[in-house]
């Protein structure tokens, strides 16, 4: 065999570097073929398939992806509370009831809710994405879709039909419209493209601020109405090696050695190279909804982690047609890909079920609840389950959470449980929590007051009596409480001073005032003074230590 030249050992290394890297993304490898002769490298164009099941994005697709609008939103319509208000602030169970203040609605009457929203990160994923987001407009995040039940005069009660998250006072209440849902093609996508002379953008922000975007995901493009883009649309996501290597993160790895202590003299590539090399593909998206100056799309094939900042480009879907209901088709995977395979026989599948119960039902306010999920999958899919609930703290572990109510309030907690399997089906099931408040602290002992004492004198003077007056008549109206004397002598007189201030304060009270003698105890206390300090003892309340 011949010796391989230094400059095609290089190329040969950097093309091998590539199809590891495409390997590792995948997940699971399978080992190659022994190698005899010189090592190939093929680039696979990847043929598409959309999520499965579905030939089209779901309700939760289109209605829970949030958008970016020069619009007006009116703002007259919002959320105040709730039927277990104030002590329950978020509202995503089926069975929670959201009160909207303004007039104008009707029963039966659906309502889109979102969310006025602002990123409280500082980092920017690139350079000026905040500025460049304010010049699209204002973003918005899909909350849920509602259904009037019940109107009054300033106040109306509508209850969820489809949650997005859980909703919270001072979301927006707008009129309900209908959004077009897209049809699914099937779409090939080579991962090396040439710009083709298309419509051109950017993904500058996603949906609940994400910065690593994968399959499923929804992004917010600068390119709207207003380049032509429309519902449907699919667009390649691309990136240049020039921006991975001049990335303030990803282009650390270019300031590594990355040559073999064993190569002597290998050629050292010119300057700014990585500008030569193919743009590369990460992914496409399609069209949801389209804006004045943007546009939400949702990522359907992600062979890496797609990030704002990266570029989208129109693709050409003219050769590529709709996905029917009985569409068969055979997709060579390609390394990485995390999309979905569509379904053969879509009409045949079952989505996995779910039922789930709440130990104990009932909690005391900081106690716990074990929430358990019983899951099936009638096609032997994998299944997943994912919790949220509309308050506490969950922590999950498979088939199980724990709430955590110490942060929470009285009343109930809804804790949905989501079965989701490798086809993106679907099941959810709503356990309950009621949260009792937590007993009553027991009753502390409080002082009421310090009486003065002359030096070497026990005598109870006529401003101590006048304090001890107060005293009394406050002993007199709660009858159920105790007094606790605590007599102090200063170092420099006779330590049964301390008992006797103590003593001669009780007999003022029980002789002069006519106080139960049982409901008084007196005695001397550590505290080098010439003073009796008064406390009140409520009932359960200890003596506090002198």
């Amino acid at each position: 065999m011949g010796r391989i030249g230094e400059g095609n050992m290089n190329k040969i290394g950097w093309m091998l570097l590539l199809v590891s890297a495409l390997s590792f993304g995948q997940g699971t490898q399978q080992q190659p073929a022994p190698q005899t002769g010189k090592p190939t490298v093929s680039v696979q164009i990847v043929q598409h398939n959309q999520r499965a099941i579905t030939t089209s994005p779901t309700d939760v697709d289109v209605y829970c992806s949030g958008y970016i609008t020069t619009d007006r939103i009116p703002e007259n319509h919002y959320i105040v509370g709730g039927q277990n208000s104030p002590d329950q602030s978020r509202y995503a169970g089926g069975s929670d009831a959201a009160f909207i203040y303004g007039t104008g609605f009707k029963e039966g009457e659906r309502i889109q809710i979102v969310r006025r929203v602002r990123d409280p990160n500082h980092y920017e994923m690139f350079k000026g994405q905040r500025s460049d987001v304010a010049k699209l407009g204002q973003p918005y995040f899909d909350v849920a879709i509602v259904r009037i039940v019940h109107v009054e005069r300033n106040v109306s009660v509508a209850v969820p039909e489809l949650n997005c998250t859980d909703i919270v006072v001072g979301d927006l209440a707008i009129p309900f419209v209908e959004r077009e849902k897209p049809p699914y093609r099937n779409v090939k996508v080579d991962r090396y493209v040439a710009a083709t002379g298309k419509t051109t953008g950017r993904i500058i922000m996603a949906n609940e601020f994400d910065s690593y975007l994968s399959s499923n995901r929804k992004v917010y493009l600068n390119i709207g109405a207003d380049k032509g883009l429309k519902v449907g649309d699919y667009l390649r996501a691309t990136r240049s090696y020039d921006y991975k290597y001049h990335d303030p993160v990803d282009g650390l790895s270019s300031k590594a050695v990355t040559y073999d202590e064993t190569q002597l003299k290998p050629p050292k590539p010119p300057r700014g190279v990585e500008r030569e090399f193919p743009r590369l593909t990460l992914g496409d998206m399609i069209v949801l909804h389209v804006h004045p100056r943007s546009a939400t799309a949702m990522i359907l094939t992600s062979y890496e982690d797609i990030h704002v900042g990266d570029g989208v480009e129109l693709m050409d879907t003219s050769d590529a047609p709709p996905l029917g209901p009985s569409s068969s088709l055979t997709p060579s995977q390609p390394a990485g890909n995390t999309a979905n395979p569509a379904s053969a026989n879509p009409e045949a599948a079952n989505a996995p079920t779910i039922t789930c119960s709440a130990s104990p039902a009932t909690v005391r306010a900081g106690d716990r609840a074990t929430i358990s999920c019983d899951v099936a999958s009638a096609d032997n899919r994998p299944v997943t389950v994912r919790f949220s609930s509309n308050g506490g703290k969950l922590t999950t572990t498979g088939n199980r959470a724990v709430l955590d109510t110490s942060q929470t309030g009285p009343g109930p907690v809804n804790v949905r449980a989501t079965a989701l399997d490798d086809r993106d089906m679907s099941a959810s099931a709503v356990s309950t929590v009621n949260v009792e408040a937590p007993p009553a602290p027991p009753a502390a002992a409080s002082k009421l007051n310090e009486l003065e004492f002359k030096p070497n004198s026990a005598y109870v003077d006529n401003r101590a009596k006048a304090m001890l007056d107060d005293i009394a008549l406050r002993m007199q109206q709660d009858a159920n409480s105790m007094l606790f004397l605590s007599g102090g002598s200063d170092a420099n007189e006779a330590p049964r001073l301390a008992t006797e201030r103590a003593q001669n304060t009780m007999t003022y009270l029980t002789q002069s005032k006519g106080i139960d003698r049982r409901r008084i105890l007196a005695k001397p206390g550590a505290k080098k003074s010439h003073t009796v300090e008064v406390w009140t003892i409520p009932p359960g309340a200890t003596i506090p230590q002198q």
